[in-house]
């Protein structure tokens, strides 16, 4: 199966732990398309257009997005891509490490949490959503 990672890329610590849950997917067996490295490998790195169009194939390709919703607020463009894979019936698994919340039903942004077909608040979880939605896409 093809996961598209959605997720914060621009702090150091961002990068390591994005290459370190895509690490950990694709040791599972997973094929991860990771933005921060796909992105690398084209030429013109910092043009807008390549790094928008390369994304978008990765996220056209997928068959579930794997979405990393920690901070205040989730970052703007992995709302996009939730939004996006949402509208295009891309199920998205959120994962929110994070124990902040803005309510009791509430626990990050309304639309993300709620275009999300699983919340999960750790790696073990995350791993037992994608094995459902694995079986899933198989059918």
């Amino acid at each position: 199966m093809r996961l598209y990672l959605a997720a914060p890329l621009f702090t150091e610590a961002e990068r390591k732990y994005n290459s370190y849950l895509c690490g950990l997917l694709e040791d599972a067996g997973y094929d991860v398309f990771l933005p921060q490295r796909e992105v690398s490998q084209y030429e013109g790195l910092h043009k807008p257009s390549r790094i928008y169009s390369a994304d978008l194939a990765g996220l056209r390709s997928a068959d579930c997005i794997v979405a990393i919703c920690d901070g205040a607020d989730v970052d703007s463009g992995t709302a996009w891509e939730c939004g996006y894979a949402c509208s295009r019936g891309i199920p998205v698994i959120a994962l929110r490490t994070d124990f902040r919340a803005f309510g009791t039903d509430e626990r990050f942004n309304l639309m993300i949490q709620e275009s999300a077909r699983k919340v999960v608040v750790n790696i073990w979880e995350l791993l037992q959503a994608l094995q459902t939605i694995h079986n899933l896409v198989k059918k």
